[in-house]
């Protein structure tokens, strides 16, 4: 029986080797990248494009948080990196466009403000018709988003994976989890050794997972992040997947 992708993560060994197959530079600035999901046979980018940092202050009860400045992007592009469509999402200090995910319709994508504790703005996009759509706005930072087609329901993370939330599609929560240890910070990444040519992790930002047969894995990685057209690749991973 053919394996899941998450059986195949799974049947990995940690210490195994993961082979680079194929590299493709981006004809696009992605300027930070964040989230990389496939739809259909393209695949979904969202992008952080950073203007004024966000930074911490002191204050009476403990640091604060700036807001910093910058623009949210989704990006569709094609498996050899070429720019199909782009949108630009988030407003004013709502810029963070992190969490993506594909329900076999729509793309569902996070924007947040570059902080914790803040708020988002949560759209949908037909990747049919290119029509993307808020669909509600939620005080805090939502950092990850997947919707469960099973039941409809959202599932989300707040910054550093403080709490993991289930929302209707409307925005109202539904349950609220929060993260088992005050010190615990969670974020998407594997235990991939492999690193750029720039030097960063495969795994540091935007990865993808398919089986590339019943006993191989395939990673897509974007770990490299530029103001530049051709300055970051799609680099093409496999490893072994045990029985």
């Amino acid at each position: 029986m053919t394996p899941t992708v998450d059986e195949a993560i799974a049947r990995v060994v940690r210490a195994g080797a993961w082979l680079l197959v194929d590299t493709a530079p981006l004809d696009f600035a992605c300027h930070r990248p964040q989230v990389l999901g496939r739809a259909g046979g393209t695949f979904f980018l969202t992008s952080t494009e950073i203007l004024e940092p966000a930074g911490t202050r002191a204050g009476p009860h403990g640091p604060s948080y700036t807001p910093g400045r910058g623009r949210g992007h989704l990006f569709e592009m094609s498996a050899r990196g070429r720019l199909l469509r782009h949108w630009e999402l988030g407003e004013d200090t709502v810029y963070h466009a992190g969490g993506l995910a594909h329900d076999g319709q729509f793309v569902w994508v996070a924007v947040a403000e570059d902080r914790p504790d803040s708020r988002s703005i949560v759209y949908r996009l037909d990747p049919a018709t290119g029509e993307a759509e808020e669909m509600f706005r939620y005080p805090d930072h939502l950092g990850g988003i997947a919707r469960d087609p099973e039941t409809g329901l959202l599932h989300a993370v707040t910054w550093g994976g403080r709490r993991a939330l289930v929302l209707t599609t409307d925005g109202e929560p539904v349950s609220r989890t929060p993260a088992p240890g005050r010190h615990l910070g969670l974020h998407c990444c594997p235990a991939v050794t492999v690193r750029s040519p720039a030097g960063p992790s495969v795994t540091v930002r935007a990865t993808d997972f398919e089986l590339a047969g019943a006993d191989r894995l395939r990673l897509y990685a974007l770990p490299d992040g530029s103001p530049a057209t051709g300055g970051s690749h799609l680099l093409v991973l496999e490893a072994a997947s045990r029985a």
